[in-house]
């Protein structure tokens, strides 16, 4: 947890541009950012007069892939991104103290295995941004199709709320050839990389900060099992307002 203090000012100071840009900007006095868990004390912030709050939650981890004999595939979708959410809140409407959760990444597929679902971040009851699904697995087989669908994105509630983009699914075409699921996208993440395309097989990514999906793996004819990767953790932003 890092905080950007306000301004303390002296007599006679003169006021920068800095100050004057603060001042056109609504009483803005800085932020508080959460990567972990923990407690707001609104008490801490004497002239505090409203919060606004910006709630990411945990990306879906991936599916995990089988090892595929030969002439055989094994494929593992991607993990939904976490859904985000914001709320403006008076300081009146702030308990003493608000409760922050900050929502773990999805945990990886096994071999083979479907990826966990990411945890839901909060700001106590105004702001909730529910974690996306975990991407699907398919195990070794010679048919022509195989297919494991991906995690789904997460919702939320407040004053916005911003769902997380889906995970794709993974296809396995034929004997020869597969393609992982991309993991899905999240209002404050990277974008997700990519599946592919293999004729041998594809190893997973981890989902991007923060909240993104993770992408998943594939096996192909004679290649070995992969797990599939986490998805990214979520974030909780407190904007100050005096």
């Amino acid at each position: 947890m890092a905080i950007i203090t306000p301004k303390t000012f002296t007599s006679g100071e003169v006021l920068t541009a800095a100050d004057v840009n603060a001042e056109l900007r609504g009483g803005y006095m800085g932020s508080v950012y959460f990567t972990t868990s923990g407690t707001f004390t609104k008490a801490t912030y004497p002239w505090l007069k409203a919060v606004r709050v910006k709630v990411q939650g945990g990306g879906g981890g991936s599916g995990g892939c089988d090892s595929a004999p030969s002439s055989q595939v094994s494929v593992g979708a991607g993990g939904g991104g976490g859904g985000y959410a914001e709320a403006f809140v008076l300081v009146a409407s702030l308990s003493a103290s608000e409760t922050v959760t900050v929502g773990a990444g999805g945990t990886a597929g096994g071999t083979p295995g479907a990826g966990g679902a990411g945890g839901n971040s909060s700001f106590g009851s105004h702001a909730v941004g529910n974690g996306g699904g975990g991407g699907a697995t398919t195990g070794a087989a010679a048919s022509p199709v195989q297919t494991a669908y991906g995690g789904t994105g997460g919702s939320g509630t407040g004053d916005l709320v911003i769902d997380g983009g889906d995970g794709t699914s993974a296809t396995g075409f034929e004997t020869n050839r597969a393609m992982a699921g991309s993991g899905g996208v999240a209002h404050l993440g990277k974008p997700p990389r990519s599946g592919f395309i293999s004729a041998s097989g594809q190893t997973s990514y981890a989902g991007q900060t923060y909240g993104g999906g993770a992408t998943g793996s594939s096996r192909v004819n004679f290649a070995g099992a992969l797990a599939g990767a986490a998805g990214g953790a979520g974030i909780v932003i407190v904007e100050l307002y005096a």
